[in-house]
């Protein structure tokens, strides 16, 4: 089965969107990913959708904590990020003039052999070994 790393947004949305039409979209994209791939994300991703989902949809901490039990934990592997990935994230930074959350994402998952990430976020697309899947 093919591995995939899922970046925040997708989780961002899950946790925070109201409207049943697009909550249904992301929804069915999720189980789809789930599905079809072995999924994979990192503490980071947690950290971004605890506080994006705090800061801009004022969703209180403990909901969020709460979906990432319910929804994230079962179904999806944590990666460990540690010295190794953040020297070679430091490359990745000035090569691909990458965020530094990104870049240890990536590291991350060639630390574990994934080259999928599952992302909105289009400046994943610089580093040619990596592709991305999103909604189309």
């Amino acid at each position: 089965m093919i591995r995939v790393f899922i970046d925040a947004p997708l989780l961002i949305y899950l946790n925070t969107l109201t409207n049943s039409g697009y909550r249904t979209l992301y929804e069915n994209f999720y189980i789809d990913v789930l599905a079809r791939y072995k999924p994979y994300t990192d503490v980071l991703v947690l950290d971004e959708l605890i506080y994006i989902s705090k800061s801009k949809y004022g969703i209180p901490c403990d909901v969020s904590i709460e979906f990432i039990q319910t929804s994230v934990l079962p179904y999806v592997t944590i990666l460990n990020i540690g010295e190794e990935e953040y020297i070679h994230a430091t490359k990745l930074m000035t090569e691909y003039d990458l965020k530094p959350s990104d870049a240890l994402h990536i590291s991350a998952m060639i630390s574990s052999n994934i080259t999928t990430i599952v992302s909105e976020d289009r400046e994943f697309d610089r580093v040619k070994t990596i592709r991305r899947l999103w909604l189309t």
